[in-house]
């Protein structure tokens, strides 16, 4: 452990990595998917998920980096990049993220955590269908809403139907 409070482990590879790292990863995936999910355009969401793997792998800490002022060092990262990880880094959140919740719920991610579910799916259950958590999902389903909808089979209903019968209940 640094003297910062991050811990370091060691992956099957062999490389150094750290706890922070993947918990600032986790939150910029969850931006891109957020973004996504509220319209922004998915070309320029992407950067956050590229940056999220980047970041879970970087052999430093992130969180020292940040109170270094070098975030810069990492690849993809500019200012604005560098103000949103600082941002995650000391808040747990940040203002884009926060600022897209007000249109689109963070419960909505709930939705791409399920087996057969991925962004442009849980999208569309927003989107089309005001589906926005787990628990308006197994609502769905139960009323049969989801009856011809084309980004999900037979097949995925019944897997996503048991996971909501094991988790929420």
């Amino acid at each position: 452990m640094d003297p910062k409070g991050d811990t370091s482990y060691t992956d099957q590879k062999g490389r150094t990595r750290w706890q922070r790292n993947d918990e600032i990863a986790k939150k910029l995936q969850q931006l891109h998917e957020i973004l996504v999910i509220g319209g922004y355009e998915e070309s320029h969401a992407t950067r956050y998920s590229r940056l999220a793997y980047t970041i879970s792998r970087h052999p430093e800490s992130v969180a020292e980096l940040h109170r270094e002022g070098r975030l810069s060092t990492i690849s993809g990262v500019g200012d604005t990049i560098a103000e949103i990880i600082g941002e995650f880094i000391e808040t747990g959140t940040c203002t884009k993220l926060e600022e897209f919740a007000e249109h689109t719920p963070k419960t909505v991610l709930e939705l791409t955590a399920l087996p057969g579910v991925g962004i442009k799916t849980a999208k569309a259950l927003y989107d089309e269908l005001g589906i926005d958590s787990l628990a308006a999902l197994g609502e769905a389903l139960d009323e049969d809403r989801l009856e011809g909808f084309k980004l999900m089979g037979k097949k995925t209903q019944e897997r996503i139907r048991q996971h909501i019968s094991e988790n929420l209940e």
